[in-house]
C-alpha cells in the first residue's frame, strides 16, 4: 500500500492527534499544523494527497485558506471540518471546491470513506 500524505490544519490539537493516531498509525504521513499561514507554507514547499482543513480558526478562517489552497494548489483535494453552525460558510466552501464538510465530532470511519471516494484508495 502506497502511502498518503494527508494534511490536517486545525487549532485544536485533537483533530490532529486523532489523524496521527489512527491513519498515522496505518503508516501513512500526516502533516498537523494549527494556522492556515502555516499550512500554505507548507502547501507550497510539499505535494499532499487530501487536506481537512477546520473552518473555524483564529487569525484566518478555513474559507479563507481554502481560496489560498485553490490559488496555490489547485488540484488538491479539501474536505472542511466544523464543529459549528456555520452553514454559510459551509456553502462557499463547496463553491469554492471543497469536497464536503465534515461535521464534528466525527468517526475516523467518514474521513476513511472521504479519502476512498476521492481518491479511490482504502485507507
Amino acid at each position: 500500500m502506497d502511502k498518503l500524505k494527508i494534511l490536517v490544519v486545525d487549532d485544536k490539537q485533537v483533530i490532529g492527534d486523532l489523524f496521527e493516531f489512527t491513519l498515522g498509525y496505518s503508516g501513512h504521513i500526516i502533516t498537523v499544523v494549527n494556522s492556515a499561514f502555516e499550512a500554505v507554507e507548507r502547501i507550497k514547499s510539499e505535494k499532499f494527497d487530501i487536506a481537512f482543513v477546520d473552518i473555524v480558526m483564529p487569525e484566518r478562517d478555513g474559507v479563507e485558506l481554502l481560496e489560498d489552497i485553490k490559488k496555490v494548489a489547485p488540484q488538491l483535494p479539501v474536505v472542511m471540518m466544523s464543529g459549528y453552525s456555520v452553514e454559510d460558510k459551509r456553502e462557499k466552501s463547496k463553491k469554492l471546491g471543497a469536497i464536503t464538510c465534515l461535521k464534528k465530532p466525527f468517526e475516523i470511519e467518514d474521513v476513511k470513506k472521504i479519502i476512498k471516494s476521492t481518491l479511490g484508495r482504502d485507507v
